[in-house]
């Protein structure tokens, strides 16, 4: 739970000095591109292979990858939906950024007890944390009448990290006593999914931005590296 509040407060951080900004810091970019890096290696080099041990390769990518569509498809449904955040609708915004929230606050509760993964899964999500806090108290400042209704608005979707949090070993426990195996490879394919989704997500949306696609590779293959030397 520690770590989860950590995180909730990187964002709430991140939401103040978006709240005040003019325009954006070319630094959250980077940071995103490293936090993009971690998540996408621990999906690829932990998760994705943890899910084979237990349903076989083949259900184990077609589970990550479907998961990935999943919520690619439901953020492109929320955030896009109507005109764009920036110019008034903000609801889907809020309600997008309560999903990945919650499965964050999700994420680090159940690799807590895994030797690298529960310190690199926590790094990658508090950098993605700090530049998502940033670009929501932007937006939201913007789309309300009060800078305190602003940041009422968006600490109230990071509070669902915690929430996550504190949800998972009560739904883990239930769940696999009610769905056996096939519990733990679906949980662990949407954690693997939204991983995915959030590293090309920061990548796609900085591209262009000198060096971020550089330092995605670079601590891709960093997270790599490290998972060879575990393993």
């Amino acid at each position: 739970m520690a770590v989860a509040w950590v995180l909730t407060l990187l964002a709430f951080a991140g939401i103040a000095a978006g709240l005040f900004l003019d325009h954006f810091l070319t630094l959250s970019d980077h940071l995103s591109a490293v936090g993009g890096g971690v998540l996408f290696g621990i999906a690829v080099f932990w998760v994705i292979p943890e899910i084979a041990e237990r349903s076989g390769w083949l259900a184990a990518v077609l589970l990550a990858v479907a998961a990935c569509g999943g919520l690619a498809g439901l953020d492109r449904l929320l955030v896009h939906t109507g005109h764009s955040p920036r110019h008034g609708v903000v609801g889907p915004l809020l309600a997008a950024t309560a999903v990945h929230s919650f499965l964050d606050g999700w994420s680090v509760r159940a690799f807590a007890v895994q030797p690298v993964a529960d310190v690199a899964v926590p790094l990658g999500l508090a950098l993605h944390k700090i530049p998502e806090g940033l670009a929501l108290g932007w937006i939201v400042r913007r789309s309300f009448s009060s800078r305190w209704k602003a940041a009422g608005a968006a600490a109230g979707v990071e509070l669902l990290t915690a929430a996550g949090a504190f949800i998972e070993p009560r739904a883990n426990q239930s769940g696999a006593a009610a769905f056996g195996t096939w519990w733990s490879a679906v949980v662990l394919a949407i954690i693997a999914g939204s991983f995915l989704f959030l590293a090309v997500h920061a990548l796609v949306a900085a591209r262009k931005r000198a060096g971020v696609v550089a330092v995605f590779v670079a601590t891709l293959a960093a997270v790599g590296g490290l998972a060879l030397v575990k393993h």
